[in-house]
């Protein structure tokens, strides 16, 4: 049997700054509680939501809609829109070329991975943006298993879909 509902995190895990600010945010919310308890419950609220929100693909077979947005607590808010059905999972490189930086005239250029969902209807949806392919490709396998799709490799210089 098939699993109804099919949950996607789309963001990384937030890091230790953005921990170090939400408790630091906490603390501040529970000590000006003493004397504002209206401030002090907002900036609770405020330091905790970082830590229980992420951004998400959610599919629900059973229903046949998908939803991009905010998983906070389990709970996915964005807008459902109906799912055509996969055609494939595809990998592309993307070069940037950033301008000159302070130290060097020279242009620097950066390479990463983007892997997308493509639906039936022709919509392409980003699932990662990785530094190396066998990162991107870990990333997307468990999702491509779930949907019984193949992940194409479109990296080498002539490939197209």
């Amino acid at each position: 049997m098939e699993t109804p509902l099919l949950r996607y995190r789309l963001t990384d895990p937030i890091g230790v700054t953005t921990e170090v600010y939400a408790f630091v945010i906490i603390v501040g919310g529970v000590w000006l509680f003493m004397t504002y308890p209206v401030v002090g419950v907002i900036m609770v609220l405020f330091g905790i939501f970082p830590l229980v929100q992420y951004k998400c693909l959610e599919i629900d077979l059973y229903s046949g809609t998908y939803c991009m947005g905010l998983n906070i607590l389990g709970y996915t808010v964005g807008t459902r829109e109906p799912y055509p059905g996969t055609k494939c999972i595809f990998l592309k490189k993307n070069r940037t070329i950033a301008s000159n930086s302070r130290r060097s005239w020279r242009p620097i250029a950066s390479t990463s991975f983007d892997s997308f969902l493509w639906l039936e209807d022709g919509t392409k949806i980003l699932l990662s943006c990785d530094g190396t392919k066998q990162n991107a490709m870990a990333r997307v396998q468990p999702l491509a298993q779930e949907l019984q799709t193949e992940i194409r490799d479109l990296t080498a210089p002539l490939s197209h879909i």
